[in-house]
C-alpha cells in the first residue's frame, strides 16, 4: 500500500493529508531556497474533454520528462466519454 495515499483508507482523511505536505515541504525548506509543489486532483476532472487535447497542451509546459510520463500512464487508464 503506498503511504502517499489519503483516500478511502480508514486512517485516511484531508487534514492528515495537509499535515504530510506541510510537514514535507516544511523539512525541505531547511535545504532548500525554495519548495516547489504541483496539486492535482483529477476526480471528475477530465471526464469531459479529449485527453489527447490535455496531454497536448500539458506537453508544452516545461515538466519532467517523468511527470509527462505518469499523467500519460494515468490517461491510458481512463476513458474519456461525453454524452449530449
Amino acid at each position: 500500500m503506498n503511504g502517499n495515499q489519503f483516500a478511502f483508507r480508514p486512517s485516511g482523511s484531508t487534514t492528515a493529508a495537509i499535515i504530510t505536505l506541510l510537514h514535507k515541504v516544511t523539512h525541505l525548506m531547511l535545504t532548500n531556497p525554495y519548495v516547489i509543489v504541483i496539486a492535482l486532483d483529477f476526480s471528475k476532472a477530465f471526464d469531459t474533454v479529449r485527453h489527447h487535447t490535455v496531454l497536448d497542451k500539458i506537453a508544452q509546459l516545461d515538466l519532467p520528462d517523468h511527470i509527462y510520463n505518469w499523467l500519460v500512464n494515468f490517461f491510458n487508464e481512463h476513458s474519456h466519454q461525453a454524452k449530449y
